[in-house]
């Protein structure tokens, strides 16, 4: 198992995970249109207008997801390659579950460069909270479940990809189970994201 080899892995599983975000982001623009629009009825909206926000707006999304996912993931991912690659030397394949054991930290970086790299924090003038404080950071006990929540798939996912190419084995199986989810979990929030919206409508 050579460093190269641990990097180029890693590298390709996080343009995976940047396409995965994409297709998510389209699936919950999708749903969500579908359900809002063709489903309950969106009296301020055409259905012809919903269809074109159903090819601008997946389009738009995804490229945004794309951009969110290098600036929020590329670092945690560079830093298990970089933990695999430096163990190697000692413990051989079973470093690979290095990245497995440094979870709770890749979490904190991941929060970090989330916290940090990306323009989160804003506002636009509308907002009429009179407790918001431009550049908040911090990383509260909640914060950091919700992106340990969120980083462990992504890990898991890594993992696995790295494992069937160090293994000589076939990586569609990790690609198609990682599509399945991904659809199936931008199904549910879109989906949930829409029955939110009824109330408005």
């Amino acid at each position: 198992m050579s460093k190269s080899a641990v990097n180029i892995s890693y590298a390709q599983s996080l343009l995976w995970v940047a396409l995965f975000m994409a297709v998510m982001c389209g699936v919950i623009n999708i749903v969500h249109l579908l359900f809002v629009d063709f489903v309950h009825g969106n009296p301020h909206r055409t259905q012809g207008n919903a269809l074109s926000m159903m090819v601008e707006f997946t389009l738009i999304l995804g490229v945004i997801a794309v951009i969110g996912t290098f600036l929020v993931f590329a670092l945690p991912q560079f830093f298990q390659a970089a933990l695999i690659g430096a163990l190697g030397q000692i413990f051989g394949d079973r470093a690979q579950f290095a990245a497995l054991l440094a979870l709770p930290l890749t979490a904190v970086i991941t929060w970090y460069c989330y916290d940090y790299l990306t323009p989160t924090d804003f506002n636009l003038g509308i907002n009429v909270d009179p407790d918001w404080t431009p550049f908040k950071h911090g990383l509260s006990v909640s914060r950091y479940i919700t992106t340990l929540i969120i980083q462990t798939p992504i890990t898991l996912f890594s993992f696995l990809y790295f494992n069937a190419g160090l293994r000589d084995r076939s990586k569609k199986p990790v690609l198609l189970a990682a599509l399945a989810v991904t659809v199936v979990v931008g199904g549910i929030w879109g989906y949930t994201t829409a029955r939110d919206q009824y109330q408005f409508l």
